[in-house]
């Protein structure tokens, strides 16, 4: 059996005071079990309600629980699949530990499968991203360097100028030199990463379909 890789599981449940979970407008529809279905659906804990029902507060609106938790319900059965355990594996989605068993235990693994592409295709993005980094040093030192010696071509300079040009050179050639080996094992990353995620992706397509 494969072992569950699980990131922290994040409560997907916490949001900023200052942001609501729902208008004014819906708090005074009171749909409240389309709100529910929504909520299950989307992989949200039951500590929603809560959120619901500050926003509402203002409406002087609270939340009927009981349509809500029945809808809710109903919108976790979507929510817990395997399909959508690895979408939401892949996609870097929090998981807030909803789905009830044995549903779990399908879910579960899938999410952890989904995790694993998440994993390395940031893996992929971090070395790419490192390796533009690097050429851009690279370059960056090697001007400054070509224009360091045009400098030393000065004939008014004189040997301490020289000194401090030569070490200054010196300097510029060493970090263009470590900015090129950079740029080196993050190709070395790049080609790991892609090789992961070509695998992962030949693993899994069978299983989840394309992505």
């Amino acid at each position: 059996m494969r072992p569950l890789l699980l990131f922290p599981l994040l409560a997907g449940g916490l949001l900023l005071a200052s942001c609501a979970t729902i208008s004014e407008e819906a708090c005074l529809q009171g749909d409240w079990a389309g709100i529910g279905f929504k909520d299950g659906e989307a992989g949200h804990p039951q500590s929603r309600l809560d959120e619901h029902a500050k926003a509402c507060a203002k409406t002087g609106v609270a939340p009927d629980p009981a349509p809500y938790f029945a809808a809710r319900a109903q919108g976790l059965r979507l929510y817990c699949t395997p399909d959508r355990g690895f979408r939401e594996g892949r996609l870097g989605h929090s998981y807030a530990g909803v789905c009830p068993e044995p549903a779990a235990g399908r879910f579960l693994p899938a999410y952890a499968d989904g995790q694993l592409v998440h994993a390395a295709a940031a893996r992929l993005s971090q070395a790419r991203s490192d390796r533009e980094s690097a050429d851009r040093r690279a370059e960056k030192r090697d001007r400054e360097a070509r224009g360091v010696e045009d400098e030393l071509r000065n004939p008014a300079l004189n040997d301490e100028q020289k000194r401090e040009l030569r070490d200054r050179l010196n300097r510029l050639r060493s970090e263009r030199r470590a900015a090129i080996e950079d740029g080196r094992r993050a190709d070395w990353a790049m080609r790991d990463a892609e090789r992961e995620v070509s695998n992962l992706e030949y693993q899994f397509r069978p299983i989840y379909g394309g992505w």
